[in-house]
């Protein structure tokens, strides 16, 4: 019943978990980065990208759910799983920078909506892309991802609670640090149906939270429509490397200040 495992994938198994134990991490500190409208990346790095996600949208293609009936009834975690998550790792991958990172889509709890509403009644993304930096992690892309076929009520709905999760999540940040006012931002990314729509919330200098529609484009189905919805996912892979700088290089908040010196005061 159960034939025997070939030697070459013995041989392919043990030299992964070899070269990953001997491969060695260089926590280098990245350049600090601004929006100033240029790519962070090398072309052949973007087109490295590209190429997986090419490699999603053809399976995607071919799977006759998403182009017949069925997809009406198809329900919200169908279509994350299959399609919208599948897109955010596909365009998050190897992103530069040594932190440590993950994509949660099991509408875990915001630790960021947590701070504020209390344990237990904070609010449930569908997908957050998170990191771990100075020991706290940081929350930096909500996503709202209904099913494919939604009624209006329910993109309104949706883009309202996007609009507080980014509130809580650029709150959070700024308790512990201050980072650039006018460049960084917490990502929304809402799917209305088959359109994707890229938003930045940021404070600008007066210390107003605005929230920035950066660009919409329709989850393909053909290639009528995949030139732009590459472009924004690029965008979106754009605008976090810069903020993952961005976070990096900010100063500490005024209470993480305090906080740091009386840790530091002699008790004797």
């Amino acid at each position: 019943m159960k034939p025997e495992l070939m030697p070459r994938v013995k041989e392919m198994c043990e030299e992964f978990v070899s070269s990953f134990v001997n491969r060695e991490y260089q926590n280098i500190p990245p350049e600090k980065l601004i929006h100033d409208g240029t790519w962070k990346e090398s072309e052949e790095e973007i087109a490295s990208v590209i190429r997986g996600l090419f490699t999603l949208l053809e399976e995607i293609w071919i799977n006759p759910a998403f182009n017949s009936e069925l997809a009406k009834s198809l329900n919200e975690g169908t279509y994350q799983s299959t399609v919208i998550l599948l897109s955010i790792r596909a365009i998050l991958k190897n992103l530069p920078f040594s932190l440590f990172s993950f994509i949660s889509a099991s509408e875990r709890q915001s630790i960021a909506s947590s701070d504020r509403k209390g344990k237990g009644r904070g609010r449930r993304p569908d997908i957050m892309f998170v990191i771990k930096y100075l020991e706290i992690f940081f929350e930096l892309m909500y996503l709202e991802c209904p099913r494919l076929y939604c009624d209006p009520r329910k993109k309104t709905d949706d883009e309202i609670k996007l609009w507080r999760e980014t509130n809580d999540g650029i709150y959070w940040v700024r308790r512990v640090l201050k980072p650039e006012k006018e460049q960084f931002g917490i990502v929304g990314v809402q799917i209305a149906g088959n359109i994707l729509h890229l938003n930045v919330l940021v404070r600008d200098i007066a210390d107003i939270h605005r929230y920035l529609h950066i660009q919409s484009a329709e989850i393909p189905s053909s290639a009528d429509t995949v030139t732009k919805f590459v472009e924004t996912l690029l965008f979106l892979r754009n605008i976090l490397i810069t903020n993952l700088s961005l976070l990096y290089h900010a100063s500490a908040s005024i209470s993480e200040r305090q906080k740091e010196n009386s840790t530091n005061v002699d008790s004797e």
